[in-house]
């Protein structure tokens, strides 16, 4: 059947469109697109098992998948991110959230699996915990649309801020057994050559836009950014950063003095072209998107909630997981709990993660069954509250009517104020 070229065009092409439909769904019903995927994924395992058909190397065409999705992912996120000074507070909230949330959700996971399982070190369960902490925006962002826009920004935001920060906290751990002076002075020196390379590296990407009259450019751009991460990843260097700061220049193109850019550039031609580029990533964003939770979908199999000791510990890290959020959003953040507290799920990110725990750390304290146990529970709950964030009043709208009922009382107090 594989060996049908037809046939394999047909798969693919049903399954891009099936994802499409998926997104209708998720919009209209508010169900997320990645539990349709990964059930579809799940539902042609089973079928290609009875079948007697076996897919080679999956596990290496997952984690390629993720590794182009997750370039994509935090590049589309990053393109999002303006930096206007009236969302200057917002980016600092979403920040703030993402890092101590993800800090506290690590450790917090690391402890308990201690406590399970003393044979084993803290630092070794830390590594372990990083990937469940982090938030997926993967599939937090495509799942927002029809909520209140300051709650869909801090959710977009923060989801992006997780991925990001989540990486870089999990190769710093990884990278530096020991915390001391020599691992601060690794890490900033990495963060610095990151920088760098990045700012130059745009400006060269940039002034190609702007200077090439080639049609077909974008996805040069895109497999340069995607050698750039791999030569990073090799050479142990937070490439990923790379991407963030190549994003976020991009769509703030237009806040530098625009004097200073037309000496070299013109700005008009790559504002379009930048425009172009935008819309390209977020199609190849969905469809590798796409690829990714079908494949991750058909890697697993239903008899993982037959194991009682997979859904006890699913349930534990879930249950930490939720309560450091809801103390952090109710008693640090003092924002309205519904429904930024349900929409926190775990994804890509958490998956390519895992994958990339050291062999001489994987001691099978995170099995693949927990990992889609937590990815589904998450999603189940994301999607329950957005189900009923519609009944919720806007936190603006909260503010403006106490506003209202303190001018009113005020009024009332001094009724000489109003003459």
């Amino acid at each position: 059947m594989f060996e049908n070229s037809y046939f394999l065009i047909i798969l693919t092409s049903m399954l891009v469109i099936l994802s499409y439909v998926y997104s209708a769904i998720s919009v209209k019903a508010r169900i997320p697109s990645v539990l349709l995927l990964l059930l579809t994924g799940i539902i042609a395992r089973i079928v290609f098992d009875r079948m007697g058909y076996e897919l080679l190397y999956i596990k290496t065409i997952l984690e390629f998948f993720g590794i182009v999705g997750l370039i994509l992912i935090v590049l589309e996120g990053a393109m999002d991110l303006r930096l206007k000074r009236d969302k200057l507070w917002l980016l600092a909230r979403s920040f703030l959230s993402a890092l101590f949330i993800l800090l506290i959700s690590a450790f917090s996971i690391a402890y308990v699996m201690h406590l399970f399982y003393a044979e084993f070190t803290y630092y070794v369960c830390l590594i372990n915990a990083i990937p469940l902490a982090v938030i997926s925006s993967a599939i937090a962002i495509p799942s927002v649309h029809g909520i209140h826009e300051d709650k869909k920004e801090f959710i977009i935001y923060e989801s992006i801020f997780s991925d990001i920060l989540g990486i870089l906290f999990f190769n710093a751990v990884v990278n530096n057994p020991t915390f001391e002076v020599q691992s601060a002075a690794w890490l900033l020196g990495d963060f610095l050559i990151v920088i760098l390379v990045s700012v130059v590296v745009t400006g060269l990407i940039l002034f190609f836009i702007e200077k090439t009259t080639m049609k077909i450019k974008f996805f040069l751009l895109i497999a340069i950014m995607v050698l750039l991460y791999a030569f990073g990843k090799i050479l142990h260097l937070s490439s990923l950063l790379m991407i963030l700061i190549f994003g976020v220049i991009f769509n703030n193109l237009d806040l530098l003095t625009p004097a200073r850019i037309n000496k070299f550039l013109n700005t008009d031609k790559l504002l379009e072209g930048i425009d172009r580029f935008k819309m390209i990533t977020n199609e190849s964003a969905f469809l590798i998107r796409t690829f990714f939770f079908f494949i991750f979908g058909f890697t697993l199999q239903l008899v993982v909630f037959s194991d009682f000791k997979i859904i006890l510990t699913g349930l534990v890290i879930v249950f930490i997981l939720y309560v450091i959020r809801y103390l952090y959003l109710k008693m640090v953040a003092h924002r309205n709990l519904f429904p930024e507290l349900f929409i926190a799920p775990r994804g890509l990110i958490t998956i390519l993660l895992f994958y990339a725990i050291p062999e001489e750390y994987s001691k099978g304290l995170i099995s693949e069954g927990v990992l889609f146990f937590v990815i589904l529970l998450t999603s189940l709950v994301m999607m329950l509250g957005l189900m009923n964030s519609g009944k919720e009043i806007p936190e603006m709208e909260i503010y403006a009517e106490d506003m209202l009922m303190e001018d009113i009382a005020d009024t009332e107090e001094n009724p000489e104020s109003e003459s």
